[in-house]
């Protein structure tokens, strides 16, 4: 996925300006203009500040609209989201690894 693309849209969508959600999203212009620029890349916490201020969750800002996240996973996702957000970088890549060795299991 294309995250400054999804960004802009999503932005878009809205009605609002890049300083618009900046502002509500309590990220400065300049940096919410580089992710859309694709200059830069979100953290975990960055994305879910910027979902916060465009009124929804990073499964949404994720969900492929041909193939839209059962409701019954919204929940799980949010949760494992919040979860990765309190991890160091080394739990997240262990986490990662572990999430790719269930995944070949299946």
């Amino acid at each position: 996925m294309d995250t400054a693309k999804r960004l802009k849209e999503l932005r878009e969508l809205k009605g609002y300006t890049i300083n618009k959600l900046a502002t509500i999203s309590g990220l400065s212009q300049g940096f919410v203009r580089q992710i859309e620029l694709g200059e830069k890349q979100p953290t975990v916490d960055s994305l879910s500040k910027l979902c916060t201020g465009l009124g929804i969750s990073l499964a949404d800002f994720f969900a492929d609209q041909a193939t839209e996240l059962p409701d019954q996973m919204k929940p799980l996702v949010s949760h494992l989201v919040s979860f990765a957000q309190t991890l160091t970088p080394d739990q997240k890549e262990a986490l990662r690894a572990i999430g790719k060795s269930l995944a070949d299991i299946t």
